[in-house]
């Protein structure tokens, strides 16, 4: 117990750590930083979803069932749908100065990276490798005020060679293999303006991943 006691302290501070290093205070806060050197501050929002974005879902499956469909005697069994979970990134972009001297800057999203820690109450789950994706998604923040602009993109999340690697881990008998696990996700957004400033942002979002059922997304045979 003490060991699983300091374990979470750690992963508890490497958060803080993180999210600290990349805002938390000042212009940049909360979730973005060098705000200072594009004039613009990103509040990011990461919601996972599964199959379509209208399956807005953060449980992660990493067993495929089979599922069983029609009465005797018109049976029909099918392979559980089975593939990446994905995530809705959405961006809001805001001034620091609504009434800037400079017109601000096009930001370019050039890549993200994907860290997952694991809770407190999931200390003996398997870990899950970080994720780095190339993925450029543009910014238009507005020209003045104190309004908003938004824009969504779709991005990875646990890919399907990560939930094969978790569920081929519980099954090899070295981890806690009492599922569901919880995990969280920090994603950190890197990128640079049009004037060539460099940026950054972080957003996070909590999920399971376990055994779910998802045959009611899974298309039947016809």
């Amino acid at each position: 117990m003490k060991r699983n006691s300091v374990l979470s302290l750690l992963a508890l501070l490497f958060i803080i750590g993180l999210l600290t290093s990349c805002g938390g205070g000042g212009a940049g806060a909360p979730g973005s930083c060098n705000s200072e050197n594009t004039g613009v501050i990103l509040d990011v929002s990461i919601s996972p979803f599964y199959q379509n974005i209208d399956n807005l879902t953060s449980s992660v499956d990493i067993i495929q069932n089979i599922c069983i469909s029609g009465t005797p005697p018109d049976i029909i069994d099918y392979d559980e749908y089975f593939a990446d979970h994905s995530s809705l990134i959405n961006i809001n972009a805001r001034l620091i100065n609504p009434n800037p001297s400079i017109q601000p800057g096009t930001l370019y999203i050039e890549k993200y990276t994907i860290k997952f820690v694991r809770s407190t109450d999931s200390i003996g789950a398997p870990p899950i490798e970080s994720d780095t994706r190339y993925q450029t998604i543009v910014v238009t923040p507005p020209l003045s005020g104190t309004g908003t602009t938004n824009t969504k993109a779709s991005g990875a999340f646990v890919d399907l060679i990560r939930k094969e690697k978790y569920l081929k881990d519980i099954q090899g008998g070295q981890y806690n293999s009492n599922l569901p696990h919880n995990f969280t996700a920090i994603f950190t957004f890197e990128g640079k303006n049009q004037y060539d400033k460099s940026f950054c942002a972080v957003a996070t979002t909590n999920f399971q991943i376990g055994s779910f059922d998802y045959c009611s997304i899974t298309p039947k045979p016809q």
